[in-house]
């Protein structure tokens, strides 16, 4: 008989003290759960500040980049502007040489024509001198 009771007080201590240890580890665990929770609402609160402050960046290199299109399309216009005015400048170039030549030419034919006028005058002149003026019947 002793050894049925000793079993059985055995059992019970065990039962007992299982009981206490789960209690103990309910507890524990409810305590971890709320600590666990606590994390997650973190990490979460954490997760949005972060995706707010990447879709701010986002947008923030979304406009540099618009920025930088613009930028690109008024530099590529005032390039193609430059190349027109240096093809202006080109033909003005090309019509003022042309207009020199002219002028230069110009001048030379004046100052030929006024030497072999000034020639023909003296020879005028010469012819004039050498022939005795004739006297005029009134």
């Amino acid at each position: 008989m002793k050894l049925p009771v000793l079993l059985f007080a055995g059992w019970s201590t065990i039962a007992a003290c299982s009981a206490h240890a789960a209690f103990f580890t309910d507890e524990e665990a409810h305590n971890q759960i709320r600590q666990l929770k606590e994390r997650v609402s973190n990490l979460e609160g954490s997760g949005r500040q972060q995706t707010e402050t990447i879709k701010q960046q986002a947008e923030t290199i979304k406009q540099q980049i618009e920025t930088r299109k613009q930028q690109t399309r008024e530099v590529l216009d005032l390039q193609a502007q430059i190349e027109t005015q240096k093809t202006e400048l080109r033909r003005l170039r090309g019509q003022n040489e042309e207009l020199v030549h002219g002028l230069q030419d110009a001048e030379k034919r004046q100052r030929d024509s006024y030497i072999d006028l000034d020639t023909r005058v003296r020879r005028f002149e010469k012819l004039e001198a050498a022939v005795p003026p004739r006297p005029i019947k009134p």
